[in-house]
């Protein structure tokens, strides 16, 4: 009977440990210590790494260390796009140590690019400047954010059909509120990480629109609207929000 329990209090530890091991998944949790968030598709982060052969790659040729002001680390190699942006407890200092082994890989943080044009096994040490960039670079504290995840509700989603991850979309979209035709905020040719759309709430918006590619389009309401266009057409809807 003794050993019955002991066996049933191992089986419950592993399943314990098991569930918290996924929970943390992607992240470098210390007790009380900070975290590594990894993402191929956040809302905003301080780390963004490149490839120009593929932007979606599935091996990143180079490896790199993180080390926080309490010492700890969490070392990559050869990591795909799901980790492309790091985000990091602004809490701490943090430095970064690289190296690549393919010529074309590199890094952007704080709007300064280090790397794409790279010798074999070019190495350094760089002290973060942790700048937080945002997916649509108003720090998603005006009136319009946008996103690539649908999760937390939206108003617009754009489309490619040649691409559901798409580097630009081939046209220009402006939004403006009704009673209010000179404050306008204007995006084109802008990636799948402005796929989602929410505009705020009590509010008339229109949006005009103009497709330079015959498959994009966006749906708004369940209605889709584009993706079979020509050159230079445009439109205009209403967002009805009151």
């Amino acid at each position: 009977m003794c050993d019955l329990v002991k066996n049933m209090k191992s089986v419950t530890a592993i399943i314990c440990l098991t569930i918290i091991s996924g929970s943390l998944a992607g992240c470098l949790n210390y007790d009380e210590e900070p975290a590594i968030l990894f993402s191929e598709c956040p809302s905003s982060w301080h780390v963004e790494f490149f490839d120009l052969s593929n932007d979606n790659f599935a091996s990143w040729d180079g490896k790199v260390e993180f080390t926080d002001s309490n010492g700890n680390t969490k070392d990559l190699n050869h990591f795909s796009s799901d980790k492309k942006y790091v985000t990091l407890d602004e809490s701490l200092d943090w430095s970064l140590k690289y190296t690549y082994y393919e010529d074309d890989i590199g890094f952007i943080v704080g709007g300064t690019v280090y790397g794409g044009d790279n010798q074999y096994r070019e190495s350094g040490t760089i002290e973060l400047d942790l700048v937080r960039n945002y997916a649509d670079q108003t720090e998603n504290d005006g009136p319009i954010s946008f996103g690539c995840s649908s999760s937390g509700g939206w108003h617009i989603e754009f489309v490619d059909q040649s691409n559901d991850n798409f580097d630009s979309w081939g046209g220009e979209v402006v939004f403006y509120e009704a009673d209010n035709d000179e404050e306008t905020y204007s995006f084109e040719y802008f990636s799948s990480d402005m796929k989602y759309v929410t505009l705020e709430d009590s509010k008339l918006w229109k949006m005009r629109y103009t497709y330079y590619e015959s498959d994009i389009g966006f749906i708004y309401n369940g209605i889709t609207y584009g993706l079979n266009n020509e050159y230079g057409y445009t439109g205009e809807i209403t967002i009805d929000l009151t």
